[in-house]
């Protein structure tokens, strides 16, 4: 099934590329902005400080996605149904790809903070947690993906937080 797989690097990712974006435009700003004329009109407030400021945020931002993309972050998961195995890798927190068997899983909690992804955690049948990326590794909405695992395994118990 489509919907049950989810692939993703930093090079596919619109944050890594718009994080290079207004890094680059800070820098610009530093290097063409004179500090002297960084001045309201008046000429009482200046704040010539504020120029390498803003083109030492810019290199920073700059640097880290153009390390983001050098190093290529891998992450995602995908549902094989037949095999009853869940899939996952996240080259952050493990290198390769890692595989739990569905009839392993007993609880799926999902929490959705205000402001932040929804991130996801797999407990076996005695409680413990079950390494599993918890942001990045569904494939779509987390709350219906953990709906539809529990409609294909109804052994698994789903449980929402901050809805």
């Amino acid at each position: 099934m489509r919907k049950l797989l989810r692939s993703n690097s930093t090079r596919t990712d619109l944050r890594v590329y718009m994080l290079l974006l207004v890094g680059g435009m800070f820098v610009y700003a530093g290097l063409t902005v004179d500090p002297a004329s960084n001045c309201d009109p008046s000429g009482r407030e200046c704040a010539p400080w504020l120029v390498p400021v803003v083109f030492v945020m810019g290199f920073v931002f700059a640097g880290a996605a153009l390390a983001m993309l050098v190093h290529v972050r891998r992450w995602g998961s995908r549902l094989d149904l037949e095999a009853r195995t869940l899939w996952w890798w996240d080259d952050e927190i493990a290198p390769g790809e890692h595989a739990i068997t569905l009839d392993r899983i007993a609880r799926i909690r999902v929490q959705r903070p205000d402001e932040s992804d929804d991130r996801v955690f797999l407990y076996d049948h005695d409680g413990a947690p079950l390494r599993f990326p918890p942001e990045r590794g569904v494939p779509y909405d987390a709350v219906q993906w953990a709906k539809d695992l529990a409609t294909h395994f109804p052994h698994i118990r789903v449980d929402l937080e901050g809805t």
